[in-house]
């Protein structure tokens, strides 16, 4: 029997697996394709190969992002959407791409854009999520991402001729349109789960979730679409009864590590480890090779999209970009210091030298202190070079 899946994913909140709808959306397929997988709670994002969660690791090959990860999957014989028509699978696709862009928008402005709710819930999300240091700045960098992302979205009047951004009345459309489709079905497509319902129950429970200090979200789910709302329960209630991720005997620290060093966390003969030697060491030549030729591994670039492979090699562009150009201020920082210390103009004093120089300071005031106090006699810049006056005792002066 093959090894199972290793997930690795954003940590559980709100009751719900894990507080990223893309992380949750993988969680749920591969339930409900009664595959074999672990769940490793990861909050380090750098761990993938492309920067972000999910990854799931299939034996040595990691796989990141939604899209590739189900593509994957498929591949490997567990295909929610093996019994859909083509048109079928068309519509799957462009609903999934509705609520990964219109409804994960809206998420964004509710988590980040509202003040109450940035402020007493996203932060203490991500508290509990990240450590100690990274947890004061990388809110905040996330947040300046979303003003990014979301700066085409304006203020509209909406039917209540109340001012409210775009980005919900774009999102109430995707409910609509959610809803309309969904109808009085089971699932999306008819009795059986598929693709299309894997991700939008993960988005839309998060949405559902009454928990936000401002639950905008919620609150329109709630009064305007009950459907969706009775699908939320009625999913979280099926998933229940397909197969969760298997127990796993490793820590999460091991199980991060296993990505680099899968020997780490457990008892392997010299000839496992070995193999896992070599598999790592490909894996890193494969790297090096990329960045410095542009060439992917075989398996890896048969498994990317034409998209995936230029937004690769525009990564590797700014990669080496990155590298010129600390190089460059290296190397002139470097010149400037030896040129100013070779043309003396900064000199490195040690202390030997300074104690040499307070001895010398010293004696020349202790020299002084003599010439003034040697009893009656003194020299004097009137008279010639080298003459002395003499004052004896009833004041006579003598030269």
């Amino acid at each position: 029997m093959s090894a199972p899946y290793e997930l690795f994913a954003w940590g559980p909140y709100w009751g719900l697996p894990s507080f990223d709808p893309f992380c949750m959306s993988i969680q749920c397929y591969l339930s409900l394709a009664c595959a074999q997988w672990v769940s490793t709670t990861s909050s380090n994002p750098k761990i993938s190969p492309t920067g972000e969660l999910p990854l799931l690791r299939d034996a040595t090959i990691p796989v990141a992002g939604t899209t590739n990860i189900i593509r994957h999957l498929k591949r490997k014989g567990h295909d929610l959407d093996i019994h859909l028509s083509p048109l079928e699978v068309a519509q799957s696709t462009s609903y999934i791409n509705l609520i990964e862009t219109t409804l994960y928008e809206a998420r964004l402005h509710t988590l980040f854009l509202d003040a109450k709710n940035y402020n007493e819930d996203t932060m203490r999300v991500y508290s509990k999520s990240l450590d100690f240091v990274r947890r004061f700045y990388v809110p905040e960098v996330l947040k300046k991402r979303v003003v990014k992302r979301l700066a085409g979205y304006r203020m509209v009047l909406d039917d209540s001729l109340q001012l409210t951004n775009e980005v919900y009345l774009r999102a109430a459309a995707v409910f609509d349109a959610l809803s309309t489709k969904l109808s009085t079905k089971r699932y999306f497509f008819g009795d059986k789960p598929t693709t299309l319902d894997a991700v939008a129950y993960a988005h839309l429970a998060l949405h559902a979730h009454p928990l936000l200090t401002n639950a905008r979200l919620h609150a329109m789910l709630t009064f305007r679409f009950p459907t969706l709302v009775a699908y939320v329960e009625r999913m979280r209630a099926a998933l229940e009864l397909y197969p969760g991720p298997l127990p796993s005997n490793k820590s999460s620290q091991a199980s991060l590590l296993s990505v680099f060093a899968p020997w780490s966390a457990s008892k392997l003969s010299h000839a496992d480890v070995l193999n896992a030697t070599n598999s790592r060491v490909h894996a890193v030549a494969g790297s090096v090779r990329w960045f410095l030729t542009g060439k992917l591994q075989p398996e890896l670039e048969a498994a990317m999209t034409d998209e995936e492979r230029t937004r690769m090699k525009h990564k590797r562009e700014a990669q080496i970009n990155a590298v010129s150009k600390w190089g460059s201020v290296a190397g002139a920082l470097a010149f400037f210091i030896g040129f100013v210390v070779s043309q003396g103009i900064v000199q490195i004093n040690f202390a030997g030298d300074d104690d040499d120089g307070e001895d010398d300071d010293d004696k020349e005031r202790e020299g002084e202190v003599e010439g003034k106090t040697s009893g009656h006699e003194s020299t004097t810049n009137e008279g010639s070079v080298g003459e002395r006056i003499v004052v004896d005792e009833d004041g006579n002066v003598d030269v």
